[in-house]
């Protein structure tokens, strides 16, 4: 299986511009249909306003080092790498594998505020409480540094090394998807 990088998906100004526009005509078929007794046009209008908003769920915003891994029931989908503002289908969600492992790999997304929800919030009235119940599916592409006590590692030749800090970055943020599939 290989990465597709999906470039095409840039679109997602004029698709919410759209949604936006058919909410105003389904509120203007609600209008007319009652006004002048069209009972069709008003259940048109009803249906979109009640069943519009899922459209809306398929916008996702991007910043730049940061890539998107998107599952449709569990098929693979593609990748956005590039910074934007996309649509992609609603019913595709966001994998990120790493988001729940310990060392919290991709936590620099959210720019460490781990993400609190204003609901969460209001309702518990605490931001610790928030922060356990949301996981970030953004994969950050950034040059990442890993800080241990001590850490051993050999060389090619099979000479240690002990390092304090280690730089990685993911590359390729599909290949995270595809080994979390193969180790299960």
């Amino acid at each position: 299986m290989k990465e597709k990088v999906l470039d095409n998906k840039k679109n997602g100004m004029g698709m919410m511009v759209l949604f936006i526009l058919l909410y105003a005509v389904a509120a203007a078929a609600v209008i007319f249909g009652a006004a002048f007794e069209q009972l069709p046009l008003m259940v048109i209008g009803i249906i979109w306003a009640s069943l519009g908003w899922i459209p809306f769920l398929g916008l996702k915003v991007l910043k730049p080092q940061e890539a998107l891994v998107l599952t449709l029931f569990g098929k693979y989908v593609g990748t956005l790498k590039n910074d934007g503002f996309y649509w992609v289908n609603p019913f595709c969600t966001a994998v990120n594998p790493a988001a729940k492992t310990k060392l919290n790999q991709s936590g620099d997304v959210d720019g460490g505020n781990a993400a609190k929800s204003v609901f969460t919030l209001a309702a518990t009235g605490t931001a610790t409480s928030a922060s356990s119940t949301y996981v970030n599916k953004k994969i950050s592409l950034k040059i990442m540094t890993l800080n241990n006590n001590r850490q051993k590692i050999n060389d090619c030749l099979g000479n240690p090394i002990i390092r304090n800090i280690f730089l990685y970055s993911v590359t390729v943020p599909f290949e995270i998807l595809s080994a979390s599939i193969l180790m299960m």
